[in-house]
């Protein structure tokens, strides 16, 4: 989880997201349901952006993971 590394698509998305979930409560008679929509809203504000981490021993460095199909997996 990085944060501050949100790309503008994804903030957009989210925020549909956010109003999907407030007006889906509302029209469901829930309002409470709503509170929901705060996980959403405090990451986008804070522009996390969840990505896979590895730990690599050898570097100590965190980096992404390259994922490769299963085939690729299962022989290396």
């Amino acid at each position: 989880m990085k944060l501050f590394s949100l790309n503008f698509t994804t903030l957009i998305l989210r925020f549909y997201l956010l109003m999907a979930i407030v007006i889906g409560s509302f029209f469901a008679g829930l309002p409470w349901l709503a509170i929901l929509s705060l996980p959403v809203f405090m990451s986008s504000m804070m522009g996390m952006s969840f990505s896979k981490i590895r730990f690599s021993f050898r570097t100590r460095n965190a980096e992404k993971r390259d994922y490769a199909g299963l085939h690729q997996t299962a022989h290396s």
